[in-house]
């Protein structure tokens, strides 16, 4: 009996089913066509003021708006600081790694910004505020050792805030593309804050100190919170039953942060390296059968 045939075959078969399940995985991996048609508003349709706007993807209210405007801002005016640093200070790794932080990160950022002010009809500034033109200015004037300072320092404080605020419009919007919008603008600003300080040119006695949290709100008869005032008044205004948000496909937004490490198809993953492991095996048995009756006819 000629073994090599069977092990050809087993390797077959064994190659046949890994890729029908892997093939199975990835076409049910793929993001599901949305229930509701992607539409693109209106630009400025997004509401002004204390307006909230219904959209596709759930409520969108003033500081909805207001956090991507400071997106927006803040990365119209921290790459040019980190083109500055990169420009001024080239023989300072560590500045050159933070300025190459900053002009990734933000790049990154308003990749993301962008496409959630389209989707959602708002249009965003495209000028830093004088206050940050300010600051670029101070770089500009300053040289050496006193760059460094105020690159680190004026930037270190501003991602601070951001960082505050990004949390607090993430805990709170009831928006799904600026739930998005704000766990990136979080990753990427602590990753920036992380740079900065590594600088080691952070004066951390100059930066605010943190607040304790106010006091929860009381408990009603029935053991739950009393909504205050403008709590109440957001509740009213923004009703969230039955909103089923969706997301267009081929873009950054997408729900793969709900998914499994291996998106939604776990159990075909594994199941294909089960397939493989057992080919494995009976090759292994077929050849020690193989040898052991090349042994046999030996005597």
């Amino acid at each position: 009996m000629d073994l090599a045939k069977p092990t050809r075959l087993m390797v077959a078969l064994a190659g046949c089913a890994l890729a029908v399940l892997l093939n199975t995985g990835t076409a049910a991996g793929q993001p599901a066509t949305p229930s509701t048609p992607i539409s693109t508003p209106p630009p400025d349709s997004s509401g002004k003021g204390d307006e909230i706007v219904q959209t596709q993807w759930g409520p969108l209210g003033p500081a909805d708006r207001d956090f991507m405007n400071r997106v927006k801002t803040a990365g119209l005016w921290e790459k040019p600081a980190g083109e500055k640093g990169k420009a001024k200070r080239a023989d300072q790794p560590k500045i050159q790694e933070a300025c190459k932080h900053l002009i990734e990160g933000h790049t990154l950022l308003d990749n993301v910004v962008n496409r959630a002010g389209v989707l959602l009809g708002h249009t965003l500034p495209t000028e830093a505020s004088d206050e940050q033109k300010g600051w670029l200015a101070e770089m500009d004037a300053a040289t050496g050792d006193e760059f460094d300072a105020v690159f680190a320092n004026r930037l270190r404080a501003a991602h601070g805030k951001v960082y505050a605020y990004a949390a607090q419009i993430r805990a709170g919007t009831k928006n799904e593309l600026i739930r998005i919008l704000s766990t990136q603008a979080m990753i990427t600003v602590f990753d920036h804050i992380k740079v900065l300080e590594e600088t080691g040119r952070v004066d951390f006695a100059g930066l605010e100190s943190p607040q304790p949290l106010a006091p929860p709100p009381p408990v009603n008869d029935s053991g739950t919170p009393e909504a205050t005032g403008d709590q109440a008044a957001e509740q009213t205004a923004n009703p969230t039953d039955g909103v089923i948000p969706t997301v267009p496909q081929g873009t950054r937004f997408t729900r793969t942060a709900e998914q499994g490490v291996f998106g939604d198809n776990n159990g075909v993953f594994f199941g294909a390296i089960a397939v493989l492991a057992l080919a494995l095996v009976g090759m292994r048995m077929i050849s020690r059968s193989k040898k052991s009756r090349r042994k046999s006819r030996s005597y």
